[in-house]
């Protein structure tokens, strides 16, 4: 719009016919239903839990996985199995995400067995508890070297990889401690801070290659500390009166992966549990932990 004396002109830009000729063929390319069949995915923390839910649910809908795992081969092996049964190319990819150079290397090794990854999913946490008065610089950065750094690493070498003609996605899993925080496990909560600060400035950035997303679970399996009961009692105080199961988390993941026309979200899973605004964590007010 230019005001001039008093009256406001609209300009127009019409592109030339090649130009938009082009532009259309660019991104029919990139969104292309056949690009989108039998595409490969990496699970970070895919072999057991929440990843080993989410690398299924995926399978099933026809994308090859490749399951990384750190220490966890036997599972991640059975799950590739079970995987390959369905009919859908599966590969598992050994990485320490606390080290840069192991994080390198994953997204070129999973590609060379399965194919280019177009779709990552940020699953795989470093959890351990530690408030004000007890938080070191080990603490601090080996949540953050899992959580937020190791993601975005992956989330570059997804790009660097990427065939020029294809697009893809990443799915970032937060938690719904981000909408609802408190001061317990505070290194835990900042990286999951910066991992969604992460998500919105790559969807800002990386657009059309790349779509960017997040999923945010509530409690939705037992901590290895905490007792049935506690666990139970957990669940059943969200405003839904149950939690979330890993299959809800993968599909909403693998909506994400699917919906081509949504970047920069973040979609809670948590059975409304962020609505409880707890002033300590889960575990502290259900199993009567001083």
């Amino acid at each position: 719009m230019i005001t001039r004396s008093g009256h406001t002109a609209l300009i127009v830009r019409l592109n030339h016919p090649d130009e938009v000729s082009q532009n259309e063929e660019r991104y029919t390319s990139l969104d292309s239903d056949v690009h989108m069949a039998r595409s490969a995915a990496l699970v970070t923390g895919g072999a057991k839990r929440i990843g080993a839910a989410i690398c299924l649910h995926l399978a099933q809908k026809g994308h090859s996985v490749a399951v990384h795992h750190n220490s966890s081969a036997k599972a991640a092996e059975q799950l590739v199995h079970k995987i390959r049964g369905l009919g859908v190319e599966a590969c598992m990819v050994k990485g320490n995400l606390s080290n840069p150079e192991e994080v390198a290397k994953i997204i070129a090794e999973a590609s060379s067995q399965i194919g280019p990854i177009r779709h990552l999913v940020n699953n795989a946490s470093k959890f351990r508890h530690d408030d004000l008065e007890t938080f070191d610089n080990n603490s601090w950065n080996e949540h953050m070297d899992v959580n937020a750094k190791a993601p975005l690493m992956l989330t570059r070498e997804v790009l660097h990889n990427l065939p020029a003609d294809l697009a893809g996605s990443v799915v970032n899993i937060l938690d719904q401690k981000i909408a609802a925080p408190n001061p317990d496990h505070i290194s835990y909560t900042a990286s999951r801070y910066a991992l969604l600060g992460i998500t919105e400035a790559l969807a800002r950035g990386l657009a059309p290659r790349l779509r960017i997303n997040a999923v945010a679970p509530g409690h939705t399996l037992a901590s290895p500390d905490q007792t049935e009961a506690g666990f139970s009692r957990a669940q059943s105080e969200s405003p839904l009166g149950y939690g979330p199961s890993p299959d809800d988390i993968a599909q909403a993941v693998v909506f994400l992966v699917e919906a081509k026309s949504i970047t920069g979200q973040v979609i809670f899973v948590d059975a409304g549990e962020r609505f409880l605004s707890r002033s300590r964590d889960v575990a502290f007010e259900t199993e009567d932990v001083k």
